[in-house]
């Protein structure tokens, strides 16, 4: 009698909702390397908390957990390959739940009438050893909210200025701090030739955040993003800074946490011109169709287009030495004269962020350009110049 009920303990059950479980799946897989040199990191693993599960996966220097609301044993662990289990996921129709069944180093999937047989290979322990930087995270002082939109908003307008050089690996990702000269929470990126700026009021909270800032890879900040764009995304998310990670907490059921870059971003501020006063204002969707069209001639991303102000006009040209000239007009609210160069590619990444008209601050043909959206304030581009 005494064999048989310790068979009987050593099984243990879950049962998920399917649609939420499939989510944590995805978030996981976002995270995990689908090539990994390290066995246990191809695995998510599955743990029983309160009315439900946790589902983590990580690549060690990012981990994501979700709540996955169910009827769980407590003693309920288990570790699957993620991409493996979301391959077969992705052929199934919804279904209402998932359930397992772990006895000892045998997993059973169901979902509707598929099967699963999975082989439990990893410790729960090794996989926790990966996630040293969690800890921390959960005890700083430093915690605020952020509304989900417009943390959203600040990211994806930004973004495209990241560095993708490997060589500058400090320029590969978001850079947060707190400007104290303006008494502003500010998010930057740049590549060296752009750069994006948005400042906003501090919240409670961000105060104590350390004083070097933040460096948010770009890998983390293309996840936020990816989950703060979701149809139904929660209003607010949670943000906690230590030293030398950062966590986003998306509601009550989602958490990314992510270790930081270790470097120093530069010094951006004394590439931001204060007192261009050539300052140009220009209708966007124009703008943009009249530097597509010059700058068709061009075989290669990378070169210039030509700006040549006259009052109340805009001259557009692109050379190209193969092919020829192209040149366009708009019209334009100024009252001066200036001929700069910029890379064609780089203003229209620019300009294909404006909500609202242009408004440009220019100074001469050797300064940087000083680019603003009408319609939302506290974002400003630098955008470099080039010799025409």
């Amino acid at each position: 009698m005494n064999a048989i009920a310790n068979i009987a303990a050593t099984v243990s059950t879950a049962s998920l909702d399917y649609s939420v479980f499939k989510k944590a799946v995805l978030n996981a897989t976002k995270v995990i390397d689908k090539r990994n040199t390290i066995p246990i990191l191809s695995t998510m693993l599955i743990k029983a908390t309160r009315n439900g599960a946790l589902v983590t996966g990580t690549d060690c220097d990012m981990i994501t957990t979700t709540f996955v609301p169910g009827k769980v044993e407590s003693d309920f662990v288990a570790l699957v390959d993620a991409h493996k289990l979301k391959a077969v996921m992705d052929k199934v129709k919804d279904a209402a739940d998932i359930n397992f069944v772990l006895d000892g180093d045998r997993l059973v999937a169901s979902i509707g009438k598929l099967n699963l047989t999975l082989q439990q290979t990893h410790q729960e322990e090794n996989f926790v050893s990966e996630l040293g930087f969690s800890a921390k995270l959960k005890q700083s002082n430093c915690a605020f909210v952020l509304p989900s939109a417009t943390l959203a908003t600040i990211l994806a307008k930004i973004e495209f200025a990241i560095s993708t050089e490997e060589t500058r690996y400090y320029l590969n990702g978001v850079f947060m701090h707190i400007n104290e000269i303006r008494d502003k929470l500010t998010f930057v990126t740049t590549d060296g030739h752009r750069l994006g700026c948005y400042e906003m009021d501090v919240p409670a909270g961000a105060g104590a955040m350390p004083g070097k800032g933040v460096l948010i890879p770009r890998k983390t900040v293309g996840e936020v993003l990816r989950m703060l764009k979701r149809k139904g995304c929660p209003e607010d998310t949670l943000i906690r800074v230590t030293d030398s990670a950062i966590s986003f907490a998306i509601g009550e059921d989602e958490l990314l946490e992510s270790k930081q870059i270790d470097g120093t971003f530069p010094d951006y501020r004394r590439v931001m011109p204060t007192a261009n006063k050539n300052r140009p204002s220009i209708h966007t969707a124009p703008f943009i169709d009249a530097l597509k069209q010059a700058s068709a001639v061009m075989t290669e991303r990378g070169k210039a287009v030509k700006l040549t102000f006259r009052p109340g006009h805009l001259m557009l040209t692109c050379r190209d030495p193969e092919f020829g000239t192209a040149s366009t007009e708009i019209p334009v609210s100024c009252d001066f004269e200036l001929e700069v160069g910029f890379n064609a590619g780089y203003l229209l990444d620019i300009l294909g962020q404006m909500d609202g008209g242009t408004m440009m601050e220019l100074e001469d043909a050797g300064s940087p350009g000083v680019i603003k959206d009408g319609a939302l304030e506290g974002i400003t581009y630098v955008l470099m110049p080039m010799r025409v």
